[in-house]
């Protein structure tokens, strides 16, 4: 079932401010914050969140959850709502009054009434083609997502640089206005999803010439840094990586972005599996997935091994529910500091590692494994597994390229 928990930028949105957008932007930059370290009071105007209220369970991977503030309004008493970062969806969405179920989120609902800017697209508008629907109404094109519907609209975006005091507008993006969510884990926080999938209506697409789909972001790990925070950046500000960055080929379709996945070394192992497993399935990058999900034939063989090495290090897996997670016990000091890494392995010669930090969750002597696989038919990496490394996704040349990183503020 589809869980949105991973959001990213730090971004000041305002649907109705019609300011002129200005000439020649090129590129643009955003602050990240992870949704467990928000300071009180930062959650949002008018909002009762604290940061106990955000702060994870014990060893539940949603401590990789990082937050979207968007300000939504005419500028005058506009709230600031929390949208989930997601590189799959078509289209960037938010709720709207009135929708059912009314999920509890950071602000309130975003009023349509309140944009003077605001307006539903026609069924004749150009982008109202599949997988979008004409409509015999004033709202005339609608959407239905497998967490939400309603109809598309256009208003005008007002993005502020983080640290900084200039503001961007885009005028006339399209983007969904939702009155129905089935199946959206919100955690009582999120209002919606913004997109930067390689579809014609993401934000990403529409942001256009500025970005020239090129974007960036490091993730930072809220569970070891006491002020979490980094930047996505769009364009010429995504930065240049060292030489020795690895890099692999970036397929865009209509459902996400797509790595040629051939093998995965557990430890200084690896493991004995069929690549057409993964070829056949998939593998794709998503931080909107809170952890790493492997297709379940190629998992099987992961967590087999994992247990063997475990048991190794005189550390036995705890039994839970049938295709629950992998949890070990007696996780000794000398333990954690022996734990594996994993190694993904692609067709052109990139490796993707994953230190033994970005794979277990250890609270006293007990230790999660932060991937999972029982059910799962394609791979997915997740945001646990994306902390601490830059990733810069070149859509137009297609490639993926990525390094590790502290994205900390604190390594400032």
């Amino acid at each position: 079932m589809f869980k949105l928990l991973a959001v990213l930028p730090v971004l000041f949105l305002s649907f109705a401010m019609a300011w002129a957008q200005p000439a020649n932007v090129t590129g643009t930059s955003f602050q990240l914050v992870a949704l467990s370290r928000v300071p009180d009071g930062d959650a949002g105007n008018g909002s009762s969140y604290t940061v106990k209220d955000l702060r994870p369970l014990a060893l539940a991977p949603s401590d990789y959850v990082h937050g979207v503030f968007v300000s939504i309004g005419t500028g005058q008493g506009g709230r600031r709502k929390v949208l989930a970062l997601d590189t799959s969806t078509s289209t960037s969405w938010v709720m709207c009054e009135p929708c059912r179920p009314p999920l509890h989120q950071v602000g309130r609902l975003f009023s349509p009434a309140a944009s003077p800017t605001f307006h539903g697209v026609h069924s004749n508008d150009p982008v109202c083609v599949p997988p979008y629907h004409r409509l015999h109404s004033a709202n005339g094109c609608s959407f239905a997502f497998p967490s939400a519907t309603g109809y598309l609209a256009r208003d005008t975006f007002h993005l502020r640089h983080s640290g900084r005091s200039a503001v961007k507008s885009i005028s006339g993006v399209a983007f969904g206005c939702a009155h129905a969510t089935t199946g959206f884990y919100n955690e009582d926080i999120l209002g919606g999803v913004l997109s930067l999938s390689p579809s014609p209506l993401s934000f990403l697409t529409q942001f256009g010439s500025r970005a020239g789909g090129r974007f960036s972001y490091c993730l930072p790990d809220p569970t070891t840094s006491r002020n979490p925070g980094g930047f996505i950046q769009f364009g010429i500000e995504v930065p240049s990586l060292p030489r020795d960055a690895h890099t692999t080929t970036l397929t865009a379709s209509a459902s996400g972005y797509h790595l040629s996945l051939i093998g995965i070394s557990l430890g200084n192992k690896r493991l004995d599996i069929d690549r057409h497993v993964f070829t056949r399935h998939g593998c794709s990058i998503n931080p909107a997935e809170t952890i790493t999900k492997i297709v379940e034939p190629a998992y099987l063989v992961v967590a087999r091994e994992l247990v063997a090495q475990m048991n190794e290090l005189g550390s036995k897996q705890v039994k839970g529910p049938p295709g629950g997670p992998l949890v070990f016990n007696k996780i000794s000091r000398t333990v954690r500091t022996r734990l594996p890494s994993m190694v993904f392995h692609f067709a052109d010669g990139g490796d993707m590692w994953f230190t033994a930090g970005k794979l277990f969750q250890v609270i006293g002597t007990t230790s999660r494994f932060l991937v999972e696989g029982h059910g799962s038919h394609r791979t997915v990496i997740g945001a646990a597994q994306q902390v601490n490394a830059r990733f810069i996704f070149n859509v137009a040349a297609g490639r993926l390229t990525f390094a590790e990183e502290l994205c900390s503020r604190d390594a400032a």
